[in-house]
């Protein structure tokens, strides 16, 4: 897929874009064909809205989500301006020599971006060998014949034409050292603008998700659920309630709770000491009716000890048989 962008008002068309290309790919790709040294940032205007993508997001996937084409979105490749020190007099001399050079030597990468005409880059081919390796930042290398490093300048990509013997004139060779520190500071200064600016994008993505996340749960709850659903409803909810309230009708529930409770330990308690002594009145009980049992049969053995000794008292006496004197000759005795 092709992509146009335009870069200060000219377009230039990115070739090759797959699905896996992200925006850090295309402004690299850009910024070395077009020698821009800086930090840049990928812009893109739909349906009248802008936004600024993440070096991490995919091209393709985006208008996907977004559900355009993409000659109807817009892509505009935007440098991130940082603020720069105050300079110093020797800083100011150096700014002086500089804009001279410029008038009298026009870079060529420059004339080639204010070209009315959209320029192909092809994101397959090998980026030069002069680019720097760090992201979108380019630094002008020495030549055979050019003067020495300490009074080489850093211009979009331009030596200085001047001669040693006016550069050492024009800056000492005492100035060496605050050029180098003054070199680092804006090093730092760019990497730390560059964290920044990342972080501005993380953010810009994470609202981005936020107020998807929101969105789609308005049209889960639906027009005609009556509530709005999402973090905001419900931390105005949470805002809105009675909180003084709710506590106080907790510890009058919890109050109650506890009365019921005594209440129904304390009947457990009392059918508790009625099982006991139920229990103690059944032993008794028993004990008693296992005494009348035993008195029952000892009066039961008397009355029969009693009974026997007036039958026999009754009875007539017993007749014993007279002796038999007959012998076997005589017959049978009678």
């Amino acid at each position: 897929m092709d992509l146009k962008v335009s870069i200060e008002g000219v377009l230039r068309e990115v070739c090759g874009v797959s699905d896996t290309t992200t925006c850090e790919e295309i402004i690299f790709k850009l910024a070395q064909a077009a020698s821009l040294p800086g930090f840049y940032t990928l812009v893109v205007r739909y349906h009248g809205k802008e936004e600024t993508l993440s070096p991490e997001e995919r091209i393709v996937s985006f208008l996907r989500s977004i559900k355009e084409k993409p000659s109807n979105a817009q892509f505009i490749l935007r440098r991130l301006e940082a603020p720069s020190p105050r300079p110093g007099p020797s800083q100011i001399h150096q700014t002086t020599i500089l804009h001279r050079s410029s008038d009298r030597h026009a870079p060529g990468p420059m004339h080639a971006v204010n070209t009315d005409s959209p320029k192909s880059v092809s994101l397959n081919e090998q980026p030069p060998r002069a680019a720097s390796a760090s992201w979108n930042i380019s630094r002008a290398q020495p030549s055979v014949n050019s003067p020495p490093k300490h009074i080489l300048h850093r211009t979009l990509g331009v030596e200085s034409p001047l001669s040693s013997s006016d550069v050492s004139h024009a800056r000492p060779t005492r100035f060496d050292s605050e050029i180098g520190e003054y070199r680092q500071l804006e090093d730092q200064l760019a990497y730390q603008e560059r964290e920044v600016e990342l972080n501005r994008i993380r953010l810009l993505q994470l609202d981005k998700e936020i107020a998807e996340l929101e969105q789609n749960s308005r049209l889960v709850s639906g027009p005609d659920s009556g509530f709005v659903v999402g973090p905001a409803a419900e931390l105005a909810q949470l805002a809105a309630a009675p909180w003084p309230q709710l506590l106080e009708a907790n510890r009058a529930r919890q109050r109650d709770l506890l009365k019921e409770r005594e209440r129904h330990q304390f009947a457990v308690e009392r059918v508790t000491g009625q099982l006991e002594k139920a229990r103690e009145e059944a032993v008794q009980l028993e004990a008693r009716v296992s005494q009348e049992l035993n008195r029952l049969l000892t009066s039961l053995e008397a009355a029969n000890v009693t009974r026997r000794q007036q039958l026999r008292s009754l009875s007539p006496p017993t007749a014993y048989p007279r002796a038999s004197t007959s012998t076997s000759a005589d017959g049978v005795a009678i």
